[in-house]
């Protein structure tokens, strides 16, 4: 059976999206109410992105940010196509000359790739595509098929020199599993030069936090809840950086009773059955947004994996709702869930 996208499904996840991003962020905006709000949103990347900043400069900070947040976006969206990704994609088996900052994030895509042993792997857009997940034409592919599109994935076939990047003929690049946290970065580091008290920004669930929501208050961040959207599985609370968070609820369809999606193990060309949803808390967006990719990919694997990165937190939530956490993170599970 195949699943068709439609211009509706599309505006009922923007609104579903809107009302989770309202649900979550509620507990941290409050403690804002002495002070004024600016605010921006908007749907880029074809996700929900939004500016929340406090203080007095809050107004330049919101308008600089977007501009940012719209450029970087236009550069570094696949489907885009006058976008540099797309522009690299097209040409395959050619050298490119792209900007510093696409230069940048793919060279951070190479470095996590080769940090998690592959498991994240910027190069995983044919599979993708064989599974359908860009032309929501779903289906399981076949074995054989699936092994040889496999041969097509392979970070360290990515060639950069300069302002040029070249990859082989036939493959391609996707940065939808590092892009978000990188631009969340960029725009924290712009935050730096306003007079503001504090900001939350959000792209597509990836949340970056700066400043102080009060004196000596730390943020909270309600973790989702993989199967009731509209409910947390409890809170985590940081003082800065950002908690990305990958699960089996954001892209995915339904196949004989068994639910496929878009979170691939390059590996194996199949997704994980284990996980729900991986949260990552680190003081880089980028990190974070990465290592929640390839912690979610490896499966339980991942309990032990995250030791190898220093100051890093790891939420769990597996099949049977079971919930795992690192010790190093002040977590409080929901006592309704």
């Amino acid at each position: 059976m195949s699943y068709k996208g439609s211009h509706i499904t599309k505006e009922i996840k923007i609104i579903i999206s809107l009302l989770v991003v309202g649900f979550l962020l509620f507990l941290f905006i409050k403690n804002f109410n002495e002070q004024k709000e600016y605010y921006k949103n908007g749907i880029l990347m074809d996700t929900f992105a939004e500016i929340r900043v406090w203080g007095k400069d809050g107004d330049k900070a919101v308008s600089d940010c977007w501009e940012k947040l719209e450029h970087l976006a236009d550069i570094l969206d696949r489907f885009n196509k006058k976008s540099e990704i797309y522009k690299i994609n097209s040409n395959s088996g050619k050298w490119v000359k792209v900007s510093k900052d696409t230069i940048d994030v793919i060279e951070k895509a190479i470095y996590y790739s080769r940090l998690t042993d592959g498991y994240f792997d910027p190069t995983i857009a044919p599979i993708l595509e064989l599974w359908g997940f860009y032309d929501k034409d779903y289906k399981v592919p076949e074995e054989a098929v699936l092994r040889k599109e496999l041969k097509r994935v392979d970070y360290k076939k990515i060639q950069i020199k300069d302002s040029m990047v070249f990859v082989p003929k036939g493959m391609e690049i996707d940065l939808g599993g590092i892009a978000k946290g990188y631009i969340l970065d960029r725009l924290l580091s712009l935050l730096g030069k306003y007079k503001i008290r504090g900001a939350l920004l959000n792209i597509g669930g990836q949340i970056g936090v700066y400043g102080r929501p009060k004196e000596d208050n730390k943020w909270e961040i309600r973790i989702r809840d993989p199967r009731r959207l509209d409910d947390y599985i409890g809170s985590v609370y940081i003082n800065e950086g950002a908690v990305a968070t990958s699960g089996d609820y954001e892209r995915y369809f339904v196949k004989n009773g068994v639910r496929y999606c878009h979170l691939i193990n390059p590996k194996t060309g199949y997704p994980q059955e284990e996980i729900m949803s991986v949260s990552v808390i680190s003081k880089e967006a980028v990190e974070a947004d990465a290592l929640s990719t390839a912690f979610f990919v490896m499966g339980d694997k991942a309990m032990s994996y995250w030791q190898k990165f220093a100051d890093l937190g790891v939420i769990i939530v597996f099949k049977d709702r079971k919930i795992w956490y690192s010790p190093n993170i002040y977590f409080v599970k929901n006592e309704n869930y």
